[in-house]
């Protein structure tokens, strides 16, 4: 089970513009030289990028309808006057999309839009799983669909980063071995270590894949983590562990800390939609 983090820290990509001068050989004729373009006054502001969007208001967690699902929740990364990228934040058992918000606006400072399956009900308690990795898939899609129609141009285009907790681990492992052009950079946090076999490691890595992130708190994950990052290691994608401790399989403020720390590494590619955050 996965406990909440208690973390909530709601927190770019710079326009430019380029003026080409063009010189003649000869001057020109003194009679057939246009009238000059009235100077704008000294005290006139300068004028706005083209690629300059309106800073995002609202509330900073939103929820999304989903045709087919229950509510996406989003984190928003308010105040943003250009395109922000895409996390998709997946959380384990018996839990709640806004805890996976939670965990991953300690770790951005809110620099993406994070988008937050909400899976389905477990018994009768107000908590939530998800069933296989193809009805997971479906449900980022449809959340994709509906962050993009409420959004619009803010969302930046390109590729995304997978974050799953326990079984939202588990099962990224095949959405990101099946689609690594589009999640190049994944985060396990305690699980889907195992599942990383000789195959989806080969597949990832021939797609495009980049880096994975595994966050353990428990002995049995750092064990079990191994082979997977043997193999996505002999494949060529970087890939490293780091522990908590054991702690127990639990997000709290020293997992969010410890995923932090690494954030650098995992985000290095400074060009794109994926850099810098």
């Amino acid at each position: 089970m996965l406990v909440p983090s208690r973390v909530l820290a709601v927190g770019v990509l710079l326009g430019a513009s380029t003026l080409l001068l063009v010189s003649c050989d000869r001057a020109p004729d003194a009679s057939s030289t246009p009238p000059s373009a009235p100077l704008l006054p000294a005290s006139s502001p300068p004028l706005p990028s083209a690629s300059a969007l309106p800073p995002l208001g609202g509330d900073g967690l939103v929820r999304l309808r989903l045709e087919g699902f229950l509510d996406a929740v989003i984190a928003a990364p308010i105040g943003a006057t250009s395109p922000r990228p895409v996390l998709i934040g997946v959380h384990g058992l018996r839990a709640r999309p806004e805890s996976a918000c939670g965990a991953f606006l300690g770790v951005t400072k809110g620099h993406p839009f994070i988008l937050c399956p909400h899976g389905v009900p477990e018994h009768a308690e107000p908590v939530y799983g998800f069933t296989t990795a193809e009805a997971l898939k479906l449900e980022i899609d449809a959340g994709l669909k509906a962050l993009r129609a409420r959004f619009g141009p803010q969302v930046a285009e390109g590729p995304m980063i997978y974050g799953g907790f326990s079984i939202g681990a588990i099962h990224g492992v095949s959405i990101v071995a099946d689609d690594p052009a589009r999640f190049p950079v994944a985060i396990f946090d305690e699980g889907g270590g195992s599942y990383w076999t000789d195959d989806r490691a080969s597949r990832f890595a021939r797609g495009g894949g980049k880096r994975v992130l595994f966050v353990c708190s428990t002995a049995d994950c750092e064990r079990e983590t191994q082979s997977g990052l043997e193999n996505l290691k002999r494949a060529g994608v970087e890939a490293k562990m780091i522990t908590a401790g054991h702690i127990g399989p639990i997000v709290d403020d020293r997992v969010v800390t410890l995923i932090r720390g690494s954030w650098p590494w995992l985000v290095q590619d400074r060009t794109g939609a994926l850099g810098p955050w």
